[in-house]
C-alpha cells in the first residue's frame, strides 16, 4: 500500500485484500518402516504440556528441516520429529499411545504396512492426523511454512513465480434522514460524500502517457523483502518501497493529475433509491462506490472499490410511532364519548381522515385496530394502524355539569363521590312531603327535582 495515500484521507488504508494463486499438490513418502518413541524423539517428558512438546518441536524443526541442515540423517530425524509431534499434538492420540504403547498403531489400531496410522508417516487413524505444519504436507515443506504454522503469517521466497494480487478500498458510509411518510411510500434522496477515487488521467496506473514504471530496486520486482530472523533464518514481507507492487514511479513519469498516486480525492453525489417500508437504522448497500484502494495499479496488482453503504434514520412523527410495521396513534377522548360509545374522526399517514366506532364503555388504555394502515410489508399488504385510547380527566365548570354529574352518581349508586347538594332521595322525600299538602298538584318530573336542586325556592 503506497504511503502518500494517507495525505488524501485522514484514516489509515487496511484494505482487504485475497490471491489469485495455483492450488499446490503434496505428497509425502517414506522408503522404510519404523516406528519410534515420540517422547524420546523430540526429547520431552511424558507429563511434558502442549505448550512445551509445541516449543521442542518448533525448536528441532528448525534445526534438522532439510532446507537448511544439509548434513546426512538430517530428512530422516525431521521425518521422526514430524511424525513424532503429530501424535503428541492431539489429545487421543497421545492417550492411545500412553496406553498402548507403539501397538496403538499396529494393524489392530488401523495402520497400513509402514506401522504408521493409515499406512504412512504424516497419516493418522482412517488416513490421516489432523496436524499438518506444512498446509499440506509434501516433501517436508520449506522452513517459511513451518514458521507460517506456528506464527500465522503467509510469506512468499522471492524467488517463486508472483501472484496476482488484488487490494479492496475502504467502504464508506453516509447518513440520510427520512420522514415517516417518505419510508411508507419510498423515495429517492441525493447523497454527497467525499471519497477516493481513481485516477481518470491516467486509469490508476500513476503513470503519464506513454511512461513506464521502473523495477522496485529494493525488492528487485518480488514486492517482498525479506528480513533475517533470530536464529538466521528468513521471512518475507511487503516491500516497503514499491508496496508490493514491485515497481516504483519516476518523478519524470509520474501523472501530472495525481502526482502518480493513481487515485484522486473527489466529491461525489449519488441517487440513492430508497424502498417502501425501510426501516429505522436499515443500511442500503451500493456496490463498487465508495474508496478506491490507495494503491497503483500495476500488472500483478487489481484494485476494487468499496461500497456505499446508506444508514437510515427516521425523523420522530408528531402523530405515529412505529413498531415494526405497524403504527400507533393516540386519541384522546371525553369520557362522555368513552361511556356512551360513538364515532370519531382519526388521521392516516397518508393524509386522509378515517372515521372509527367507539364501543360503549370503552376503557382508559384499550386499542382499536385499523387493518391495513400501517406501514408498507410487500406490494400488496400492509401493517396495521392500532388507535390506542386516552380518556381525558373532566372537572365540572359549571353548575349544570356538576348537578348532572352528582345525578349520575345518584343513579348508579355511587356513595362515595363528593357532592355539593343534596342527594336526589332527599329532594325527593321533601318533594312528597309537600305533595301531601296538595294531592291535586301535578307530579314533577326528573329534570324538574335537579332544578330544584339548584335554584333557591320562592
Amino acid at each position: 500500500m503506497l504511503k502518500s495515500a494517507n495525505i488524501l484521507r485522514s484514516r489509515l488504508f487496511r484494505p482487504n485484500w485475497y490471491r489469485i494463486a495455483p492450488p499446490t499438490n503434496r505428497s509425502f513418502h517414506t522408503s522404510k518402516p519404523r516406528f519410534i518413541d515420540p517422547y524420546a524423539s523430540l526429547g520431552v517428558s511424558k507429563d511434558a504440556s502442549e505448550k512445551e512438546i509445541k516449543k521442542k518441536y518448533y525448536e528441532l524443526a528448525k534445526k534438522y528441516h532439510p532446507d537448511v541442515n544439509k548434513e546426512a540423517g538430517a530428512d530422516k530425524k525431521f521425518q521422526d520429529i514430524q511424525n513424532s509431534y503429530e501424535i503428541l499434538s492431539d489429545a487421543d492420540k497421545r492417550r492411545q499411545y500412553d496406553q498402548f504403547g507403539s501397538s496403538a498403531f499396529n494393524g489392530q489400531a488401523g495402520s497400513g504396512p509402514s506401522g504408521y496410522p493409515g499406512g504412512q508417516p504424516g497419516q493418522g487413524f482412517g488416513g490421516g492426523f489432523g496436524f499438518d505444519p506444512f498446509g499440506g504436507g509434501g516433501n517436508f515443506g520449506n522452513f517459511e511454512d513451518i514458521f507460517s504454522a506456528f506464527t500465522g503469517q503467509r510469506s512468499n521466497r522471492g524467488q517463486r513465480a508472483r501472484q496476482v494480487e488484488v487490494y479492496k478500498g475502504e467502504d464508506i458510509e453516509v447518513l440520510v434522514q427520512l420522514s415517516l411518510e417518505e419510508a411508507a411510500s419510498g423515495t429517492t434522496k441525493k447523497v454527497r460524500y467525499s471519497v477516493i477515487d481513481e485516477c481518470k488521467t491516467c486509469n490508476g496506473s500513476g503513470l503519464k502517457e506513454g511512461a513506464k514504471p521502473q523495477t522496485c530496486g529494493h525488492c528487485h520486482g518480488t514486492g517482498t523483502a525479506m528480513h533475517v530472523i533470530q536464529g538466521g533464518f528468513q521471512m518475507a514481507s511487503t516491500c516497503p518501497t514499491c508496496g508490493g507492487s514491485g515497481e516504483v514511479v519516476s518523478k519524470s513519469s509520474e501523472c501530472s493529475s495525481c502526482h502518480g498516486e493513481g487515485v484522486k480525492h473527489d466529491i461525489k453525489t449519488y441517487d440513492a433509491v430508497i424502498p417502501p417500508g425501510v426501516r429505522d437504522g436499515s443500511r442500503l448497500m451500493e456496490r463498487n462506490l465508495g474508496d478506491s484502494p490507495g494503491i497503483r495499479k500495476s500488472a500483478m496488482i487489481r484494485t476494487q472499490k468499496g461500497d456505499l453503504i446508506v444508514r437510515i434514520k427516521l425523523k420522530a412523527h408528531p402523530l405515529f410511532k412505529r413498531y415494526n410495521n405497524d403504527l400507533l396513534y393516540e386519541a384522546h377522548l371525553p369520557v362522555t364519548t368513552a361511556i356512551l360509545g360513538g364515532k370519531v374522526q382519526i388521521p392516516t399517514l397518508q393524509g386522509a381522515k378515517l372515521k372509527i366506532n367507539i364501543p360503549s364503555g370503552t376503557k382508559h388504555g384499550e386499542t382499536i385496530v385499523v387493518p391495513n394502515q400501517g406501514m408498507p410489508i410487500n406490494s400488496r399488504s400492509n401493517g396495521d394502524l392500532k388507535v390506542k385510547i386516552l380518556i381525558d380527566p373532566f372537572k365540572p365548570s359549571n353548575e349544570t355539569q356538576t348537578v348532572l354529574l352528582e345525578a349520575l352518581a345518584d343513579s348508579i349508586g355511587d356513595k362515595d363521590a363528593r357532592r355539593k347538594y343534596k342527594p336526589l332521595h332527599e329532594v325527593e322525600e321533601t318533594d312528597n312531603n309537600e305533595a301531601s299538602t296538595d294531592a291535586a298538584a301535578p307530579k314533577e318530573g326528573l329534570f324538574r327535582k335537579l332544578i330544584k336542586k339548584v335554584l333557591p325556592k320562592d
